[in-house]
């Protein structure tokens, strides 16, 4: 686990972009194997809107169509079990399977290291121009190229769609004597280092949103104790009483609710989560902060174009599905689909990324 501080500045920046991300872009150490981790919300609250790939030419299209994998299929999520990205990743699996919309067999792969860096790098050294591996990712693919973690990013891959948006939640374990976010804020403002705040290992998702929402509440996030691990690991540390608190995504924390082990003290959307309706959003609480986060799937370098339009097909399909709108509905997540205006997406949020880490000091010059 890894102790992160960051200039105040930094994360007041982090706050103020968090609200611009969604309108600028237009809406929205051990592996395993079983064959079974944002846009920020602005006050709208308006979704990325719906959008289906580019088409050529009908022989193009009837190409496209006619293309299948030749076997098993592999989705690559840099994480471990639990996590984000592999809780994406075995819900997409488990939709393209049940509604028979792929009929060869899928591999979720858990590449655990340096958020999402380890995968990415397999994705380009391993798997360039082939056709059978995809990678599950998120913001960290971005911010770890800006700041340097890795180099690669999402330049180096293949877009081939965004499936989901989540949301955050700030979380303690049931029987905690901390009583709502003011409690938290309030005895982080009093000693900061008495209270611990698990979350993503920066510069990771879970990262941005814990100290956009300290930095909103007008918190000197430079002394905060701050401890990152892997994302799956998160919510194992709060439940173990390792640490007094928590920032994961509401698909991560659900289940713990429901069985009565954590508690959530607020949420980052605009409006409060269906799957948490008594659970106040950050602004009721008395934090003016929102965030939103996108989930999509990549391809390898040079990936064939006819496997990228059939796996935009295939996503478009499964996103219209029963089953993908129960697991949406199961883990809070919301409908974020994009196919041809992801690289775009990307762009700009990579951009307005990039110029608020610079700005805030994170960035060797």
């Amino acid at each position: 686990m890894k102790t992160s501080r960051i200039s105040r500045l930094g994360l007041g920046l982090l706050a103020t972009a968090a609200m611009l991300v969604l309108s600028a872009c237009g809406g929205a150490g051990q592996s395993g194997q079983s064959g079974a981790g944002s846009a920020a919300q602005g006050g709208s609250g308006q979704q990325a809107q719906q959008s289906q790939p580019a088409t050529g030419s009908q022989g193009g299209q009837a190409a496209a169509s006619a293309w299948e994998p030749k076997g098993a299929v592999t989705f690559l999520a840099g994480a471990g079990p639990g996590s984000g990205w592999d809780t994406t990743a075995r819900a997409a699996q488990q939709a393209l399977t049940t509604d028979k919309i792929v009929s060869v067999p899928i591999n979720v792969v858990n590449r655990v290291g340096g958020s999402g860096s380890v995968a990415v790098a397999e994705m380009v050294n391993q798997h360039k121009g082939k056709d059978d591996t995809l990678l599950v990712s998120s913001m960290p693919l971005l911010s770890n190229k800006i700041m340097g973690t890795s180099p690669y990013g999402y330049k180096d891959l293949t877009p081939i769609a965004a499936i989901a948006g989540t949301h955050y939640g700030v979380i303690v374990k049931a029987d905690s004597d901390i009583k709502d976010l003011k409690d938290l804020i309030d005895r982080i403002k009093k000693d900061p280092q008495s209270v611990s705040i698990a979350g993503s290992d920066p510069p990771a998702d879970d990262w941005v949103a814990a100290m956009g929402f300290l930095s909103a509440a007008g918190i000197d996030i430079t002394k905060v104790k701050f401890i990152g691990f892997d994302g799956g690991q998160v919510v194992t540390n709060v439940l173990g009483g390792q640490v007094n608190a928590g920032v994961t995504t509401v698909g991560e924390l659900l289940q713990h609710v429901k069985a009565g082990q954590l508690r959530v003290l607020a949420t980052t959307g605009e409006q409060r989560e269906k799957a948490l309706p008594d659970v106040p959003t950050m602004k009721e609480a008395g934090v003016d902060f929102s965030i939103r986060n996108w989930r999509g799937f990549f391809g390898p370098p040079g990936m064939p174009p006819e496997a990228v339009k059939y796996w935009q097909e295939k996503f478009g399909a499964m996103v219209k599905g029963k089953t993908w709108s129960d697991i949406l509905d199961k883990y809070g997540w919301s409908d974020a689909f994009m196919t041809d205006k992801f690289p775009s997406y990307l762009d700009e949020f990579n951009s307005m990324l990039e110029n608020l880490l610079r700005t805030a000091g994170a960035l060797k010059k």
